[in-house]
């Protein structure tokens, strides 16, 4: 409780709250999912179609496996995707945002040139190209295509804030007691932003989350384990729609909607809190 309690008292504002919380839900529905469910996971053992009842609270599919069991195991996977996935965007745009913001010059015009090239080729259409050369597409190798393929946007919001920083007195002062260009990157600029940082990850992993989806439900996805977004493309694929179906599709759908918003609120509620503090300390 130590840390929920300290993460609790750093987030700001009553958005950052609100997004916490939810966030929270789907961390221990993810940790403890197994717990959780009422039916082990893809346990075909009912009458397909049944529509919510005290039994089956999201009913049946057409395989007759519980629906809200699949969506309890499915958390799991959405959530580890949209997280590690964001890291590794956060790692790269962060270094990439950092490095051409401060050396400026031919480098950074490079890296910038780099990141506008790969912008041009839409990020979903870059995904499902990398894809396919694959010979399976596991949990691992769908968050390594979403992480590599996701840092364009973070690097160029790290290289803008950058940009300011490295006029401010503090970088200038640690040049002239000869500190590295690589110490007073990562150890002058990157805390003085890391608020923005932050609020860049929250973003890129709800962008995680919705590209897992959507690489699922194009069929791209890793055909073994259970996402939001296989749920939805399993309900697509056996025309859910053309039997009423509404509980295969609504739940899943709603619950990568709520997942992302509450990252977006978490990221709204840290620029908040960093535009306040810096507006003070303009004062």
């Amino acid at each position: 409780m130590g840390i929920i309690g300290r993460a609790w008292n750093w987030l700001p504002g009553l958005k950052g709250k609100i997004g916490f919380l939810i966030i929270l839900f789907f961390t221990i529905i993810a940790i403890f999912g197994h717990w959780i469910a009422p039916y082990p996971i893809n346990y075909i053992g009912f009458e397909s179609w049944l529509p919510p009842s005290k039994e089956h609270w999201l009913g049946t599919d057409s395989y007759g496996q519980d629906v809200l069991s699949q969506m309890i195991y499915g958390t799991r996977t959405s959530f580890l995707v949209g997280i590690f996935a964001g890291l590794i965007t956060t790692v790269i745009g962060v270094v990439v945002g950092l490095v051409s913001g401060y050396k400026g010059g031919w480098i950074g015009e490079s890296l910038m040139r780099l990141v506008d090239l790969f912008l041009i080729i839409p990020t979903l259409a870059l995904m499902i190209i990398l894809a396919s050369f694959l010979p399976s597409m596991g949990i691992t190798a769908t968050i390594l295509i979403i992480g590599l393929v996701s840092w364009l946007y973070m690097a160029r919001s790290i290289r803008s804030q950058t940009l300011s920083e490295r006029e401010s007195g503090y970088v200038e002062a640690a040049r002239m007691v000869g500190m590295s260009d690589l110490e007073i990157m990562f150890r002058e600029i990157m805390p003085n932003i890391i608020p923005v940082i932050l609020a860049n990850q929250v973003l890129v992993t709800t962008q995680a989350v919705l590209a897992e989806a959507g690489l699922s439900f194009l069929g791209l996805g890793d055909p073994t384990s259970v996402s939001w977004g296989t749920i939805l493309s399993l309900a697509n694929a056996n025309n859910a729609v053309l039997f009423n179906a509404w509980w295969w599709i609504i739940p899943p759908g709603l619950a990568i909607a709520l997942f992302c918003f509450g990252f977006i609120l978490i990221g709204n509620g840290i620029l908040e809190k960093y535009r306040e503090n810096r507006g003070n300390a303009a004062l």
